[in-house]
């Protein structure tokens, strides 16, 4: 007989030991204090390129599919998820990036996992970056394939490794920017290689989909690429779309395979209308953004130099990767920045500073960056 006493009793003596050691934390805060931004807060901390988080229109647009669709559909999309707004963003997307079709999934990390692990098999071969990101490794790791590395960005290296492998499918898995790095990649001399071995390539376009290129392509455009060379171009809504999600997009017959074999895709409730919409609408008011970006990339990189700091990402790259040698060197630039209200973000003696393309329009805001910026390398140089 069911003794509910006894039962409330030992429920409320249960104590389990816990699944893995926590993490003892010295010196640090556990929990990421919220910045405001406004007059007084810069924020270069959250990826919001192009500015679109705080576009009204686009705020517009999102309340008008939410009054319509509701927040999300409870279901993945071949189960009630979809909706004419997928349809019309993956439409959309395909004759952007120009392919035959594209795919999107509910989150960007996911969509890069999923797509890797949905064509790679564990009797192919995988080449790639030394330094290639978590979620390429987490599809890797689902899909078993064999993997050859090769160094950073280095198209020699890679030439020699192709030259050992014969008689299976061959994949090339490039970043269009480091994640690790902000290292371009030089695309055109990896392309012409795995032609040369027949070899598959993908690349992953999150750090690059929006501000490279003169309409925000991605690498394709900024090389002068024609796009069918590359089997599948995927990437994140995360950095410059002011969305969540993630996309894919190549031939007919690839993004076809992960309708029936990407686990994002088939087991994940769809990505929420309205953030549909915010592609959507970035898309359309992208214009010249893309060019402005640019230009901004270029100037903050050779200024932060001038500075005396050693940035070692791209000077075109979206992100400022700012080596300081010493942890007590990068907190000290922190700590002075943050006072003087400019936010970034610090990882151990490493700084990184997202850009927004409308510090080209703020004169006041990027005087005030700069000021804070100079003002941090007197006191570590």
């Amino acid at each position: 007989m069911f003794d509910e006493v006894l039962f409330e009793q030992r429920l409320k003596n249960f104590n389990p030991e816990p699944l893995i050691t926590p993490i003892e934390r010295q010196n640090e805060p556990l929990e990421i204090a919220m910045v405001t931004e406004d007059e007084k807060n810069i924020d270069l901390a959250k990826a919001n390129y192009l500015n679109l988080l705080n576009n009204e229109e686009i705020k517009q647009i999102s309340e008008q599919i939410i009054k319509k669709f509701g927040v999300g559909t409870c279901g993945p999309r071949a189960f009630y998820g979809t909706t004419e707004i997928h349809l019309e963003l993956e439409e959309r997307l395909a004759r952007f990036l120009h392919m035959e079709e594209s795919i999107i999934y509910s989150y960007g990390f996911v969509t890069i996992s999923s797509a890797v692990a949905a064509c790679c098999k564990e009797t192919d071969v995988v080449f790639i970056d030394e330094f290639t990101s978590v979620p390429i490794w987490q599809g890797l790791k689902a899909a078993r394939s064999r993997i050859i590395k090769f160094s950073h960005n280095n198209p020699w290296d890679f030439h020699q490794k192709a030259l050992t492998v014969t008689n299976c499918r061959k994949f090339l898995i490039l970043e269009g920017i480091s994640w690790t790095t902000g290292q371009l990649c030089p695309l055109p001399a990896f392309l012409e290689i795995a032609e040369r071995f027949k070899i598959r390539v993908f690349l992953e376009e999150s750090y690059t989909l929006g501000v490279f290129g003169e309409s925000g392509r991605g690498l394709t455009e900024y090389y002068r690429i024609e796009p069918s060379r590359i089997d599948m171009i995927m990437g994140t809504f995360e950095r410059a779309m002011g969305s969540i999600g993630g996309f894919c997009a190549g031939s007919f017959t690839i993004i076809s395979q992960q309708q029936v074999a990407g686990s994002g895709y088939i087991f994940s409730a769809s990505l929420p209308t309205y953030l549909v919409g915010v592609v959507l609408k970035g898309l359309e008011v992208m214009g010249e953004k893309p060019v402005k970006f640019a230009r901004l990339a270029v100037m903050f990189h050779r200024f932060l130099e001038e500075c005396g700091f050693n940035v070692t990402s791209h000077p075109e790259a979206p992100f400022k990767l700012v080596k300081l040698g010493t942890l007590s060197k990068a907190m000290t630039v922190h700590d002075f920045c943050r006072k003087k209200g400019v936010h970034f973000i610090r990882n151990h003696n490493e700084l990184v500073i997202n850009l927004n393309v409308a510090l080209m329009d703020q004169g006041e805001k990027l005087k005030r960056v700069f000021g804070a910026m100079k003002g941090a390398a007197d006191l570590v140089n």
